[in-house]
């Protein structure tokens, strides 16, 4: 173990993709309930991994604060997002730390991001409706050099599959079905 990490465990399941790859393919779930206002009950779904289902059981609130018409009862959408794309970095920095052989004393990752409420809210046919861009500032403790950091670091984004998510993209679909009041 190191920073947490089994090392043996992490290389036995890449020997298991490797030899099985349907074995690391993963699948998430979360249903969104309505509280009111801008206020949303968020659950997560049991998710799989290779043939295994997961139980997950967490829910959270997302809301916006009074200036965007909530009541600030949760974090927003946008810090969300932002949170589960640091976050993915942040493990993948862990991660990658272990296996280099890096002892981690402290990590923090500060994001950042913004968004123009005029495309949201359709002003402006050149307001952009995505956010304008996200960033995140790295600050470590640990016992290597900054150019060994460094590697560490470029490993953690290229190998993050939500920053992946974020920068290049994926396709989306949706559907609607009205269903009969309760």
């Amino acid at each position: 173990m190191l920073n947490g990490i089994d090392i043996e465990g992490l290389e036995g399941a890449k020997t298991a993709i490797r030899a099985e790859p349907a074995a690391g393919i993963a699948r998430y779930g979360v249903a969104l309930n309505w509280k009111g206002g801008t206020r949303i009950e968020a659950q997560s779904l049991p998710m799989s991994l290779g043939g295994d289902t997961i139980p997950r059981n967490f829910s959270w609130t997302v809301d916006e604060p009074p200036q965007l018409l909530g009541q600030s009862t949760g974090p927003t959408p946008q810090e969300y997002l932002m949170s589960g794309v640091g976050a993915c970095i942040m493990v993948g920095f862990v991660v990658h730390s272990a296996l280099k052989g890096v002892t981690l004393r402290s990590l923090k990752i500060t994001m950042g991001g913004g968004l123009d409420l005029a495309g949201f809210l359709n002003l402006r046919p050149d307001a952009q409706i995505k956010m304008s861009g996200l960033s995140y500032d790295i600050e470590v403790d640990a016992d290597a050099d900054e150019a060994l950091l460094q590697e560490i670091a470029g490993l953690a984004f290229n190998f993050s599959p939500n920053a992946m998510t974020a920068a290049q993209g994926v396709p989306m679909t949706g559907s609607l079905k009205q269903v009969a009041a309760v």
